[in-house]
């Protein structure tokens, strides 16, 4: 079923950027955003691309781990949707925070490929 196919496709994008931002590739990390995306941190900053991919290539953040806890995927067309919850640790300009978050991913495609436009967090105990 296309929809299934698809639902692997976004996931694995999933994948992808979340093993980029813990390897702190800005590159890999910005080719895979939209030059429009809007990124929520579970302390409610909020960044563009530009200052999030700026955050990795100057490792004001360097991420440790992002392990997905639960991850539900969701495709309607060209939309993708990715939510669940994930354990972060990240050092953020030199003070380390370890943390659980649910999270909302939107990811849109743009031609054969899956790209993320928006990022939401909200920590949880």
């Amino acid at each position: 079923m296309k929809t299934d196919e698809e639902k692997q496709n976004v996931l694995a994008a999933h994948e992808q950027r979340r093993s980029a931002t813990l390897n702190g590739d800005a590159n890999t990390v910005a080719s895979m955003m939209t030059d429009d995306l809007t990124f929520t941190h579970a302390n409610a900053v909020v960044e563009s691309k530009e200052q999030f991919v700026e955050a990795l290539e100057t490792q004001r953040l360097q991420y440790r781990a992002l392990t997905d806890e639960d991850v539900q995927v969701r495709v309607n067309g060209s939309t993708g949707v990715v939510s669940g919850t994930v354990h972060i640790v990240v050092d953020a300009a030199g003070t380390e925070y370890d943390l659980r978050v649910l999270f909302t991913e939107l990811w849109v495609k743009e031609g054969d490929s899956w790209k993320m436009m928006l990022w939401h967090a909200t920590e949880v105990q």
